[in-house]
């Protein structure tokens, strides 16, 4: 589930992880099609909410929109990451092209990070991708068995990587999320 809600009349709205993630793939894909990254946008639209395949996030997202309330949350205070391990898919998957990625990936909801920064601390893409790696976000998410189709894509052409506009991502993301 990527989503749910709750109608005035007391019932549930489930946004489909699947559904979600290709919606947003197409909505990213057409966006970017004015400066030709249509490929690079759809991938990060596919891979945006990767973690939230984690059961950790299924626990989170029932438990707080009160969707179960019998969902038991451990060791989770707050927030669960869901879009570190879809950076880290990116990184593994296309190599140094993947980074480009795991930037719109990572910064979906807050913005791009910085790579390193002192700065930011544990919110710059290299330690959150470490601290991500080091937890096994990655391994949890396929534990959930993602569909085939989402994360298994081949690299799009390196020359449009370099059009690439963050923002643009990062927008696609916003109006479909």
């Amino acid at each position: 589930m990527a989503h749910v809600r709750k109608l005035p009349d007391g019932t549930w709205i489930e946004h489909l992880l699947d559904d979600h993630s290709h919606e947003v793939a197409r909505r990213s894909g057409e966006f970017a099609a004015y400066f030709g990254c249509t490929d690079w946008a759809r991938l990060a639209g596919l891979w945006h909410d990767l973690g939230k395949y984690r059961e950790a996030f299924q626990r989170y997202i029932k438990k707080v929109s009160g969707y179960d309330a019998e969902a038991h949350i451990e060791g989770v205070p707050g927030r669960v990451d869901h879009s570190t391990a879809g950076a880290i898919h990116a990184m593994e998957k296309l190599g140094p092209y993947g980074r480009i990625l795991a930037y719109l990936i990572a910064g979906h909801h807050a913005g791009l990070p910085d790579w390193n920064s002192a700065e930011e601390g544990h919110s710059s893409l290299f330690i959150r991708v470490k601290e991500g790696k080091k937890k096994g976000y990655l391994q949890e998410v396929l534990a959930g068995s993602p569909p085939q189709d989402i994360l298994d894509q081949s690299r799009p052409n390196r020359v449009a990587a370099s059009r690439l506009d963050g923002a643009m991502g990062q927008d696609a993301f916003f109006l479909s999320g």
